[in-house]
């Protein structure tokens, strides 16, 4: 699809977004689109396992299923059916509960915060299991929403946390496809989802759940926007670009300007290139925890090293410094509250698990396996986060680690290469047998079916031969 010379001025811009979404085919994706992809599908469908066993959120899924309705999409990692908005909701709030999902669009060289797959993947998943939906079509479905997604974050100069803002429009261009909406009823979709959008970003700061909830909330009005949309309702000129729109409020608080800087590059090769997310969590809590983790790996190693073993009950005290080039935010608060919420967002939670357990998986972030630990809570609490100064601004992770005989053990870690490096085949089947394997509720069979038909997703007439793996 060409796009006009002229500049793309709104709402054409987003009329070319929703003609590009309704009109993309698999034969136009990259064959880099359709690899990470499926990566990505399966480290999802670990995370829904994973996020299963996480004793807060139960109570929110029993109740949806107290409250039934019509069974038209399944729960997964459990049993039963429930109204599709809230079969969705409940499916992507489980994939996001141990934060655990994979993130970043990978976008013009550019790498932006984002956190729309965490909501897609499973949600397209809950709707692909309600309808007949090809591998292709269900691959096309969600990488179409996505590069909408993407080009309407790469357009501003601040992307973070508005990121979050954009769940929901992602949600509803994704169900749009399912929908079979046209590109007007596709525009007033998104229209809905921009106006209704929600922003969990103090919710990582104050350790409150509606992080994920935010991530459901998200599928649910996605889905809710596409039906007002097919029965009728009329959307907005432009929900993204135009008076009041949603990119057009923060562009209002930040400078007033008019249009954003990088607007008409953002659109300059709609339909010829598809961007998508493309980093990975290497532990639960968010990918910035990766290099405090790696931390705790470095100074255990170091530990066995030269003591022949690793004794916890021999070490005093643990220090943990970001350089100063990196931020202080929630990561940076000190850990308090015990449990599985604080220790998703605590730097030195993640640094001192992994010293203390080689790494950090689901098992070790649940309330009771923390309170359980006699380590890890007075380790975790009696340590300290500060500064430091890295030389050329450099953004690193430094871990210092006293013993009670005297000993001092040192490990230094790069913040940004640690999120971003792509892992191994090897890495991300091994973080999926470690939420199959802790969910322990299906058979080993089962677990290395999913593996296979996520490798070969394309290949299928019917999705529900990879959603009904998926289900107790």
């Amino acid at each position: 699809m060409k796009v006009e010379e002229a500049k793309l001025r709104p709402p054409k811009a987003t009329e070319l977004l929703c003609s590009n979404l309704v009109n993309t085919k698999f034969e136009d994706l990259s064959e880099d689109n359709v690899r990470i992809f499926k990566d990505r599908l399966l480290d999802m469908t670990g995370c829904i396992f994973g996020g299963a066993v996480v004793p807060e959120d139960q109570f929110f899924v029993q109740k949806l299923i107290e409250w039934g309705g019509r069974e038209e999409a399944p729960l997964f990692a459990r049993s039963g059916k429930l109204p599709l908005p809230n079969a969705a909701m409940a499916n992507c709030i489980t994939a996001r509960a141990n934060d655990y999902g994979n993130m970043f669009f990978h976008i013009k060289n550019d790498k932006i915060a984002s956190h729309a797959g965490e909501t897609l993947i499973p949600m397209g998943l809950t709707m692909a299991a309600a309808q007949p939906t090809s591998g292709k079509q269900f691959i096309t479905n969600n990488i179409a929403a996505e590069d909408v997604t993407a080009r309407i974050l790469y357009t501003l100069p601040v992307r973070w946390p508005t990121d979050m803002l954009m769940v929901s429009s992602a949600a509803a261009a994704l169900a749009s496809r399912y929908y079979g909406l046209d590109e007007v009823q596709t525009k007033a979709a998104l229209s809905y989802a921009a106006l209704n959008s929600t922003d969990p970003a103090n919710s990582y700061f104050d350790y409150c759940q509606d992080f994920k909830y935010h991530n459901g909330a998200g599928a649910q009005m996605g889905i809710i926007a596409c039906e007002l949309a097919k029965g009728g309702w009329r959307g907005l000129e432009d929900p993204f670009y135009g008076h009041w729109g949603l990119i057009s409020m923060q562009l209002a608080k930040k400078d007033g300007s008019e249009l954003p800087d990088l607007y008409d590059a953002a659109f300059d090769d709609v339909g010829k290139v598809y961007y998508t997310e493309g980093s990975f969590k290497r532990g639960p809590g968010g990918i910035p925890t990766s290099s405090a983790a790696n931390c705790g790996k470095g100074i255990r190693k170091k530990i066995e090293e030269y003591y022949g073993k690793f004794d916890p009950s021999q070490i005093k005290q643990f220090h943990l410094y970001r350089s100063t080039s990196i931020p202080h935010n929630y990561y940076s608060n000190p850990f308090t509250l015990r449990n599985h919420i604080n220790a998703l967002f605590s730097f030195q939670f993640a640094a001192c698990c992994a010293m203390l357990n080689g790494n950090v998986s689901i098992a070790y972030v649940q309330t009771p396996a923390i309170q359980a630990d006699p380590y890890l809570i007075p380790l975790t609490e009696g340590s300290t986060m500060d500064t430091f100064e890295a030389e050329g601004g450099a953004k690193l992770m430094k871990m210092v680690v006293e013993m009670k005989d005297g000993n001092v053990f040192e490990d230094i870690e790069d913040y940004a290469s640690s999120m971003h490096a792509y892992p191994t085949r090897e890495f991300l089947i091994s973080k999926f047998w470690d939420q199959f394997n802790t969910f322990d509720k299906l058979p080993k069979s089962r677990g290395e079916k999913i593996i296979e038909l996520a490798d070969r997703i394309d290949n299928l007439d019917d999705m529900r031969e990879y959603t009904d793996l998926l289900v107790l």
